[in-house]
């Protein structure tokens, strides 16, 4: 059995759909829409690990929530693509083809880690990735939800960050079943986030040369990602996960989370 949904929205993206989710915040805009560009890579590359673990000898429940996590990773990625494609489809032709440079590079690290890298450390880069994101969807929902985000985005995120919050558990529990090794799970964990961010600050960056401020550095993208980011909670709950007692099974979920979530149909109660 398992407690995952595999929800399958019928989202609507007109063809001028703003590219600032957030047309008060351009900078926060640009990182929305950054991760929105980073995940055809990297929900495809979570799925391919949870196949290459499903091949262990695993618990039928945690099988389970691995083949629907899965699932959910799937509709994620597809309904990025397409709302990607309505963002590029906008973008100057040097901002496109320097979004798909880095679209490419992104691709190709997560094609290398599948074929190369060792199971154990693909869980781990998983469950990095995940620990993360589940500071990030309960940060963004706990300050102000999805209010002042242009609509038909905020579909989208609320969507998301509540299946995120909702399939928290897995990787964890499918490195532990593995894998089990905290120094690894830490290491390979910091290196993912940190590969990640790199690629997600330089499309945030691509995005932000485009549309909001042609000479914007790289120092000035990643200093405005810090600083909104621990002041909104999502680095010091996102440290927390490096402690030797981390389970995200344990983490307290506010109440104005679990109230957005289920406007999404997601019980997080």
């Amino acid at each position: 059995m398992t407690t995952l949904t595999i929800r399958r929205p019928d989202f609507e993206w007109p063809s001028d759909l703003p590219v600032l989710p957030l047309p008060d915040d351009p900078s926060r805009s640009c990182e929305l829409v950054a991760l929105s560009f980073t995940l055809p890579y990297l929900e495809p590359y979570l799925i391919r690990t949870m196949r290459m673990a499903a091949k262990e000898d695993l618990d039928a429940d945690l099988a389970a929530e691995m083949k629907a996590f899965s699932g959910q990773e799937a509709q994620h990625y597809k309904n990025h693509a397409r709302v990607n494609d309505v963002v590029r489809s906008q973008l100057s032709a040097d901002g496109a083809a320097r979004m798909a440079a880095l679209e490419d590079a992104l691709d190709a690290d997560y094609r290398r880690f599948s074929a190369e890298k060792s199971l154990a450390f693909n869980l781990a880069y998983a469950e990095g990735f995940e620990a993360m994101t589940f500071a990030l969807a309960r940060s963004v929902l706990r300050l102000a939800g999805v209010e002042g985000v242009v609509p038909a985005w905020a579909d989208l995120l609320a969507w998301h960050l509540a299946e995120e919050i909702e399939h928290r558990t897995v990787t964890f529990d499918a490195y532990e079943a593995i894998v089990g090794s905290y120094p690894q799970r830490i290491a390979v964990g910091s290196y993912a986030q940190v590969h990640f961010l790199r690629h997600l600050l330089g499309m945030a960056k691509v995005l932000q040369n485009d549309t909001v401020d042609a000479d914007v550095t790289m120092r000035q993208v990643v200093g405005q990602a810090a600083k909104r980011n621990w002041r909104n909670g999502t680095i010091p709950q996102t440290l927390r996960a490096l402690s030797p007692t981390y389970n995200p099974r344990n983490v307290v979920i506010p109440d104005e989370v679990v109230m957005i979530a289920a406007t999404q149909g997601v019980d997080l109660a």
